[in-house]
């Protein structure tokens, strides 16, 4: 009878031990999927397991995750906004309005906005018209 509830309790904690190995390894390895069957989650998901371990130089992070350059407010002067905003937005992007006078039509101001592009990309400055 001892030697029946030995070899139980050796079987029962041999099914404990399996058990707990394969709670381990089902936790590291995700249930593959096939590559055809991912959805935008999973590519995103992806993408940050890529970029977690990648030694990203800061140039080249995207611009909403560069850190900001330190501003030394000492050589700021308080009565011009624009100054303020210079040094604040240097190396980043910045959204302008522009209002064209008189009364043009859609198509000239499409045309003339068109011009504005040109010549801002001849200068360096990528722009987008909207």
């Amino acid at each position: 009878m001892a030697f029946l509830c030995s070899w139980r309790c050796v079987v029962l904690l041999l099914c404990i031990y399996l058990l707990c190995v394969v709670a381990v390894y089902s936790k590291d390895d995700p249930k593959k999927k096939d590559i055809r069957d991912y959805n935008d989650a999973d590519m995103a998901r992806l993408l940050e397991q890529w970029e977690k371990d990648d030694d990203i130089e800061e140039g080249d992070l995207p611009e909403h995750r560069r850190s900001p350059p330190p501003i030394d407010f000492s050589k700021v002067d308080p009565s011009k906004p624009e100054e303020l905003l210079k040094i604040s937005k240097k190396g980043r992007t910045l959204m302008v309005f522009a209002t064209v006078s008189g009364d043009p039509t859609e198509k000239e101001t499409e045309e003339l906005t068109g011009l504005w592009q040109g010549s801002l990309f001849n200068a360096n400055f990528d722009v987008q018209r909207y």
